[in-house]
């Protein structure tokens, strides 16, 4: 798994997991320490392991070649999907930058934000904002205080703090490594304030899909302006990504799109006792398409643990999903 694919994946993680984010951010700060041990790279970030979230076929792969640097894109026209992400700090330690956004889909389900700043190329250095519905944050056995003029609670432990925005609404501040990390988590919370016009963009958007795939959308895009990971969510039901990187996999051949592409369907001999054989997918297995669209981008389709799909249906959902101008990646950093 390279770095980039790290850091797309802990944002998927703690959007999974936005009631209890301090867990969270304490497994991507371990996870790149032994990134960094095994293989000798500073890593931007690295997700938790949970059997919550979008179940990823496991496709044997050449290594990742890494395309030439592309110019920062600035969307000619809306593209496909869009989540506000509401809030930002005011003040954040000196050389941090945003790194990575994902948030919910107006008028699909609760309203929720992932926001990321990173120091450099260091997975520790780093502070996330979580933002999630009021009833998803009990205040038990936290330490009440005032920031900036709202409630807070810290949280036993240092570097996390809650702080209640609104009377639907609490951010979770968690810092990752810091000589001061609850000071830190503090000054950051202090100094919170409403951001209208960040949101989260993507190229992607869903056309069809079973009707059985529902929950809220998320949107998230992470990386750098030359290099980045743009990934679109239904509840645990299906992911799809776009990534700048050209690989192979096995898998079965099929046309998608256009091009040729490949489809997994599943580890079905684990058994589906409550679905016909022809069902796809069951249980723990997933089923996966991918397709490289021709222009240095590769497109992937994941589905759920526990959502079954047939063959056809596959097919379909991949054909279908819209994929629109490139988003707008200049608030990312340049590499």
């Amino acid at each position: 798994m390279n770095d980039d694919e790290m850091l797309r994946d802990a944002l998927a993680t703690v959007a999974d997991r936005a009631h209890d984010p301090g867990p969270v951010a304490a497994g991507i700060a371990a996870r790149a320490r032994a990134h960094r041990q095994r293989r000798g790279l500073l890593v931007a970030s690295a997700a938790a392991v949970t059997g919550t979230g979008v179940a990823v076929a496991v496709w044997p792969r050449t290594p990742t070649k890494i395309l030439p640097d592309r110019k920062p894109a600035v969307s000619p026209r809306p593209t496909a999907t869009r989540a506000p992400v509401g809030y930002r700090p005011g003040w954040l330690p000196a050389g941090l930058t945003e790194v990575g956004r994902m948030g919910t889909v107006p008028g699909t389900g609760p309203v929720s934000q992932t926001r990321t700043w990173q120091r450099g190329a260091d997975g520790d250095d780093m502070v996330h904002l979580f933002l999630v519905p009021r009833s998803q944050f009990d205040p038990s056995g936290f330490d009440p205080l005032t920031l900036g003029g709202r409630r807070a609670w810290a949280y036993p432990g240092p570097g996390k703090v809650w702080v209640e925005v609104d009377d639907r609404s609490f951010l979770s501040v968690s810092v990752g490594r810091s000589d001061r990390t609850g000071q830190v988590a503090r000054q950051v919370a202090a100094s919170i304030e409403p951001d209208p016009s960040a949101v989260a963009e993507v190229s992607l958007a869903f056309g069809w899909l079973p009707e059985t795939f529902t929950g809220p959308v998320s949107a998230g895009l992470s990386g750098t302006a030359v290099r980045w990971h743009e990934v679109l969510r239904r509840d645990r039901a299906i992911e799809a990504e776009l990534v700048w990187e050209v690989s192979t996999a096995k898998g079965e051949p099929v046309t998608l799109r256009g091009r040729p592409g490949a489809i997994h369907l599943g580890d079905t001999h684990l058994g589906c006792p409550d679905l016909p054989a022809r069902l796809s997918a069951c249980r723990g297995a997933s089923a996966s398409a991918r397709v490289d669209l021709g222009d240095g981008r590769l497109l992937r389709v994941m589905i759920g643990a526990g959502y079954a799909v047939s063959r056809t249906d596959l097919i379909r959902i991949t054909e279908d999903l819209i994929v629109g101008p490139e988003p707008d990646t200049t608030w990312l950093p340049a590499r």
